[in-house]
């Protein structure tokens, strides 16, 4: 009898799995010839940290903190472009004036908007405006190249049919963005994440991960340093796992 094979998802589970083993593997190898637990510590002396730190109080309120921050910063960020999508898709002016200014802000450097805007802000807000501007403008971005590239026989239909502004918005318009809109906000989420962590590396508020990254710098704990990093990659994966999750649920609740 052939062997029995296993379904995609689980083909794709263990391969991913397997990737997983190998790069821990890697590590545990490096540890080992480097021998410097400063430098490198162990898969196991980080894991044996990270359970350390889960029955303490304070990495969960560093956790949450910002997690907050960019949720806060996600959601504004995300509000912002459509509005501002919308004022462009209605005045050709709008669109002339704000689609270099967001490019600019998505060329410059996380860390320029960090230092200029800690002369400007209390640091536990630096990162809400740090993850704005991440988000923003890769949002932005996809909702403009979206509504471009509608055929305009469709938006010639509806002006024929006389759909008026309210059934062309969502007969026309948001079905041509969706699918743009969902993938660019799949794509900040994880930008987002990382600047408002990257800006509390630098801004250093009480309650934060990138605080507890800063001080694991300071004293030399590098298993701690490392510790937070998991937590910040597994809480990231989390994130656009939901949204996927959620971005497939929205498709599919649209076509039925």
């Amino acid at each position: 009898m052939p062997a029995k094979r296993f379904s995609p998802r689980a083909e794709g589970l263990l391969s991913r799995a397997g990737v997983l083993v190998f790069y821990v593997a890697l590590w545990a190898v490096l540890a080992r010839i480097i021998d410097q637990p400063l430098l490198l510590p162990g898969p196991g002396a980080v894991i044996a940290k990270l359970f350390s730190l889960l029955p303490q109080a304070a990495f969960y309120q560093s956790l949450f903190a910002t997690l907050l921050r960019t949720l806060l910063s996600y959601a504004l960020g995300i509000a912002f472009a459509v509005l501002l999508g919308a004022l462009c898709l209605r005045w050709k002016i709008a669109d002339l004036l704000l689609s270099p200014l967001l490019s600019a802000v998505r060329a410059t450097p996380v860390t320029s908007f960090i230092v200029l805007a800690l002369v400007w802000l209390s640091s536990p807000r630096v990162p809400i405006l740090t993850g704005f501007l991440m988000t923003l403008p890769v949002v932005f971005s996809a909702l403009t190249q979206a509504v471009r590239a509608i055929d305009p026989k469709l938006l010639e239909m509806a002006m024929l049919y006389r759909f008026g502004r309210r059934r062309t918005l969502l007969n026309v318009y948001v079905p041509a963005v969706l699918p743009a809109f969902l993938q660019s906000c799949l794509s900040a989420i994880g930008l987002c994440w990382k600047a408002v962590v990257a800006a509390e590396v630098i801004g250093v508020p009480k309650l934060a991960v990138g605080s507890r990254i800063y001080e694991s710098k300071i004293y030399l704990e590098t298993d701690s340093l490392l510790a937070w990093t998991l937590t910040i990659i597994v809480v990231s994966v989390l994130l656009e796992a939901l949204l996927k999750r959620a971005a497939r649920h929205l498709t599919e609740v649209r076509h039925d």
